[in-house]
């Protein structure tokens, strides 16, 4: 399913859910050169395939956020679909992925996508910068942040408070397009910008990092407190 296709004259970029835990996949690129991305194929890799040669694009790399199943199910299928080259921090241990570091730009036809470096929900965890659009991953969601703790193994709450302010420093305007649709407040938010989630989602609200654990640890009942599903 499309939920929202953000393309223009010069850029394809289509928030795709096929599966998962409310998962998004991106599917982008440059139209006018047939060249096309992937960011976190975790399901539907023969839909992605399709989407983009109706869109007139061969996939030619696909970006992986981190290593969590949910996000790259459907990387392999997708590689034998398409002949893609995959790129992944080397700690994600993403298997036959190129190595992705902070600060590499990827060509996509006439356009870049810019790997940065956000560890805190996994030790690897990356996010790619396209066209203004910012692909998250499990860094950063409408309204809420990533998970740390026992339940993911290698999280660090002091790498992810340290990398969810790195991406603040990026221009207000920016899209952010989060790995899940996590939104729990009012109506419908698949997709926020850097100015509204440093105004109103409340983690990136908190004002020290010990506040920032704090909302962590009393999650449950401040999502009760505040009416967030």
């Amino acid at each position: 399913m499309i939920l929202n296709d953000h393309s223009d004259d010069t850029a394809c970029f289509l928030q795709v859910h096929l599966g998962g835990d409310r998962n998004f996949s991106y599917l982008f690129g440059d139209p006018r050169a047939g060249a096309g991305a992937v960011v976190d194929p975790g399901f539907g890799p023969e839909r992605l395939a399709a989407l983009a040669a109706e869109r007139g694009l061969q996939v030619r790399h696909i970006f992986v956020t981190h290593g969590h199943g949910d996000h790259v199910g459907g990387v392999s299928r997708l590689v034998e679909l398409t002949g893609a080259a995959v790129h992944a921090h080397p700690q994600e241990r993403v298997a036959g992925a190129r190595p992705v570091a902070d600060g590499d730009q990827v060509e996509i036809g006439r356009r870049r996508v810019l790997a940065i470096f956000t560890p805190g929900h996994t030790a690897g965890h990356m996010v790619f910068l396209f066209h203004g659009r910012l692909m998250t991953g499990d860094l950063l969601f409408c309204g809420k942040v990533g998970g740390t703790g026992l339940f993911f193994p290698g999280s660090s709450p002091e790498a992810e408070w340290e990398s969810l302010h790195r991406i603040l420093s990026l221009p207000p305007e920016t899209l952010v397009f989060p790995g899940h649709d996590y939104y729990g407040g009012e109506g419908e938010r698949p997709h926020s910008t850097i100015a509204h989630e440093q105004q109103h989602n409340p983690f990136l609200l908190c004002p020290d990092f010990e506040s920032f654990c704090a909302l962590k640890e009393n999650w449950a009942a401040y999502k009760k407190e505040h009416g967030i599903r």
